[in-house]
């Protein structure tokens, strides 16, 4: 009988281990991520003909994030960059923009070649879209966009950090 409790026991207790993993935090995705900051790359000069406005955009998605449950705050541990590469035609006037949003998370790893502990950010998350339309137009459609790829952020943060049940317990 002890033959057969032994080998079944220890079956049980490798089962749990990844249900029971599965709400602890993580350096490379959003598990366990309950604060944010918000902070958009530098703009090129096309990005401000074509009405973009970096400041408005990080300001929207810091409410954005917040009103679903993600505090927005200035600590560095995870940060969510918006960057927005625009062009101009210059007959036309349309403006045509790639607007990328991304989510970093600081982590500390060994470097073997260096032979010490490094610290730097990770990719979580990351998405983006493309998007033309005249200059005045420019600036709504942007935010419309950044709006669309917040949803996106949100809805796999909180799929991250849904508490599911456990067979464990």
């Amino acid at each position: 009988m002890r033959k057969f409790i032994a080998p079944f026991i220890c079956l049980l207790a490798f089962a749990a281990v990844p249900a029971a993993a599965q709400g602890v935090a993580s350096d490379t995705d959003f598990r366990g991520v309950t604060r944010i900051k918000v902070t958009a790359s530098p703009m090129a000069v096309e990005s401000v003909d074509c009405n973009i406005d970096g400041g408005l955009l990080t300001h929207d998605l810091e409410h954005q994030l917040a009103a679903d449950g993600l505090a927005v705050d200035v600590s560095p541990d995870t940060v969510a960059v918006v960057t927005v590469l625009s062009t101009r035609e210059g007959g036309s006037g349309s403006c045509t923009s790639a607007m990328m949003l991304g989510a970093y998370k600081k982590a500390s790893f060994f470097d073997d070649q260096a032979e010490w502990l490094r610290t730097g950010y990770v990719v979580i998350w990351q998405s983006g879209l493309i998007f033309t339309s005249p200059a005045d137009a420019h600036l709504g459609l942007a935010r419309e966009s950044l709006s669309r790829l917040g949803k996106a952020l949100l809805r796999d943060w909180r799929n991250a950090n849904s508490a599911k049940p456990s067979a464990a317990r």
